[in-house]
């Protein structure tokens, strides 16, 4: 099996390694094929045999995206890093329900990493396109708090370090790059885009490097790719509910924005504003429930914030990712769905009063 970019994820004898337990070892790991369509990595299935039977019947190993440019910038930004310290330090402090992670493996020098997971078998990824129920919305915001609420306001320990962005460097680069990524949005999607968003997004570039300044606190963590291509539901016995992946976007800001994200990502406008306010206050009992008090004043504002976080992820992505026929056409209706939700909370108003 060869995918034209060597990673130690993809060799057998490495999975082997690192599925071994006591006395146990595989007697066989062979490639099963590569599942998903991740925009900047790759997951591969593999399946295991044991003499005993008393292992995983499969894995599924994350590894790095197989186009040079698309690997060189995430090693660049500390993507993959994100994800495996996550997996490495953050996930036993944290309640959301996420895979079990069999074995870690990050390289900068080489530019490689692997995370060898269990795979899900009994669970169905969500999608994009598709709107999620009432229950599997209502289990994402419960999901969302309990990533959030067992660290809200604790963030200053060593396992965040890679979390801990210098905000003053992220907001001149913001406002320096938001522009320039437009250039290639406008050039790619264009056509796409709903009236009115176009112009959405130039103002957004005058005031990109206020509104990252102004997103990081309360501080918790932040999914910060929070909708359902990123969710597994249960579909079978015995399997969780839902399961959160894709950890490569995680950081520290407002908690609600990954609320805003799945909500105004995921509905369209309409039907977004008819549940929004219901689902801000079953998000503020749960929060709740884990101790953290949260006005619905303080969440509405904060959410109006994020609302502007969608916008930022598919402009960046739309540059950076690998191109595909599916990914251009989520990143057009995410632009089009979140700039809807920025206008219709009027925060590109607020922070053009700011700035002036």
């Amino acid at each position: 099996m060869s995918d034209g970019s060597p990673t130690i994820g993809l060799d057998p004898a490495w999975i082997a390694g690192q599925l071994m337990a006591a006395d146990r070892t595989p007697t066989s790991v062979e490639f099963a094929g590569f599942i998903g369509t991740g925009q900047m990595s790759r997951n591969a299935r593999f399946a295991i045999a044991w003499e005993d039977d008393s292992g995983p019947k499969s894995v599924v190993v994350k590894v790095p995206s197989s186009v040079p440019a698309t690997r060189a910038v995430s090693f660049e930004h500390g993507i993959y890093q994100k994800e495996c310290d996550f997996y490495r330090s953050i996930a036993p402090l944290v309640d959301v329900s996420v895979p079990r992670a069999l074995g870690v493996h990050y390289d900068a020098v080489g530019q490689d990493f692997a995370i060898v997971l269990e795979d899900l078998t009994g669970s169905e990824q969500g999608d994009q396109f598709t709107e999620p129920s009432p229950e599997q919305l209502g289990m994402a915001v419960a999901q969302a708090a309990a990533l959030q609420a067992p660290v809200w306001g604790k963030t200053d320990g060593p396992a965040f370090a890679s979390y801990r962005d210098d905000m003053g460097r992220r907001a001149a680069i913001g406002g320096e790059m938001i522009p320039v990524f437009l250039e290639a949005v406008f050039e790619r999607l264009g056509p796409d885009l709903d009236d009115g968003i176009g112009e959405m997004l130039q103002r957004f570039a005058s005031v990109a490097g206020v509104w990252i300044q102004r997103k990081s606190v309360p501080t918790t963590l932040v999914h910060g790719d929070f909708r359902p291509d990123n969710f597994m539901f249960g579909v079978e016995a015995g399997a969780p509910p839902m399961v959160v992946v894709d950890w490569q976007t995680l950081t520290l800001g407002l908690g609600v924005t990954d609320v805003g994200y799945l909500l105004a990502g995921a509905l369209e406008p309409e039907n977004r504003r008819a549940v929004e306010h219901e689902l801000l206050a079953a998000y503020i009992v749960e929060l709740g429930t884990r101790g953290v008090v949260y006005s619905m004043e303080q969440c509405l504002a904060d959410y109006a914030l994020g609302s502007l976080h969608g916008v930022v992820i598919a402009v960046t992505a739309t540059t950076m990712a690998d191109q595909t026929e599916r990914g251009d056409a989520l990143f057009t209706l995410m632009i089009n769905r979140h700039g809807r939700h920025a206008l219709d909370f009027g925060i590109l108003d607020r922070l053009e009063r700011e700035l002036n």
